[in-house]
């Protein structure tokens, strides 16, 4: 990211992987001036995924121009792939009838409302401040941006009243006074330079991490209903952990309805488990199956990591669990080439892998 000039191609691409891949996108309605709600944008099925470049450039640019649409305004360009993808590629600047409608004097409350409906409930949680931070970053390295305003997006950043508002003044600069398109001697460089670069071991790691953090997110996998065969084996450990703490040898299912904590309790780590198995089956899908041994690396690093919590003295088999998955969430799993990316590790991951090594029968609540 260093170096690079604040433009609408340099802002979109610090979001763009990270975003939902199932987005709900809710329509402005111009005669109630409101966004659809939650439900009315579910039930007309305004779902994209936000990953792709068209969907998302698409986005940032309705951003600026839905009111001007909504009220018929004339000269509006039709956003379409190809737009988009020179925009993307720094082959084309933007539009000026969009830079026209982004220069006026509301257009930060526009965009900043558009921001806050359709993009910031589209990042998820767990990835949202490194997305702000490496914003920050971006407006930082921008030489091309002059002191007081860098000063004014700093403190803006830091007061963080509206992420939302953030962004949305960042994105306004990007676009009113960002260069998108790509200069020709540096996208082109001399042949001893792009020798000298590619040469570097260091710019070539940057690179690798770059990529992996760009990965699009595995196919998120709810739990079902009712509990699968796969899932009994870390299920029964479970109810036995309950069962010790309780004093009840035949801890069952049965028993949830007296017990509001462990009712909950198995439903959540069910949602851990889930959460770890979209990696197990993401895994196998990427490049061929070329990454497949990856869960594999996740399952040893994190066994590695919470082992000796497993071993300690518990008073029963619940406490002896809750440690050993608050071990999981703190350890390094640096050997699994993915957790570079925020898509591909989460606390909640962690935590799912210790109940598949339950499964393996490597970890154990209840000593017996």
């Amino acid at each position: 990211m260093s170096g690079q000039s604040l433009c609408i191609r340099t802002f979109a691409e610090v979001i763009r992987g990270r975003m939902n891949k199932k987005a709900q996108i809710k329509n402005f309605d111009t005669e109630k001036k409101l966004f659809q709600s939650d439900a009315e944008a579910k039930r007309k099925n305004n779902e994209i995924d936000l990953s792709q470049v068209y969907a998302f450039y698409k986005l940032l640019l309705d951003a600026v121009v839905y009111i001007a649409l909504g009220n018929g305004e004339e000269g509006i360009p039709d956003i379409n792939p190809s737009m988009t993808s020179q925009l993307k590629n720094g082959e084309w600047e933007i539009n000026q009838k969009i830079k026209e409608i982004a220069q006026r004097k509301e257009a930060k409350k526009i965009i900043s409302g558009y921001f806050e409906a359709n993009l910031i409930p589209n990042i998820p949680n767990s990835v949202r401040p490194s997305v702000l931070d490496d914003i920050d970053t971006l407006v930082r390295d921008s030489s091309d941006i002059k002191r007081r305003k860098r000063d004014s997006l700093k403190q803006a950043y830091q007061q963080r009243k509206s992420d939302a508002l953030y962004l949305a003044e960042v994105y306004l600069l990007a676009l009113c006074n960002g260069t998108n398109k790509k200069d020709d001697n540096q996208s082109q460089p001399k042949t001893a330079a792009k020798k000298k670069k590619s040469d570097d071991p260091f710019e070539k790691l940057d690179t690798i991490d770059a990529l992996i953090r760009d990965l699009p997110a595995p196919k998120k996998i709810d739990p079902p209903a009712q509990p699968l065969k796969e899932e009994q084996p870390y299920i029964s450990e479970l109810y036995a952990a309950y069962g010790d703490k309780e004093g009840i040898a035949d801890f069952c299912e049965s028993h949830l309805a007296q017990f509001d904590e462990y009712q909950e309790d198995r439903n959540e780590r069910r949602i851990d488990y889930f959460a770890a198995d979209s990696i197990r089956r993401g895994v196998s899908e990427l490049y061929s199956g070329k990454y497949a041994n990856q869960f594999n690396v996740l399952k040893d690093e994190t066994f590695a990591g919470v082992n000796n919590t497993a071993r300690k003295s518990f008073p029963n088999g619940y406490e002896r669990m809750l440690n050993v998955m608050e071990q999981a969430v703190i350890i390094q799993v640096n050997q699994y080439i993915l957790s570079r990316s925020p898509h591909w590790i989460s606390n909640r991951i962690k935590k799912g892998v210790c109940h598949f090594l339950v499964n393996d029968n490597k970890l154990k609540w209840v000593k017996r």
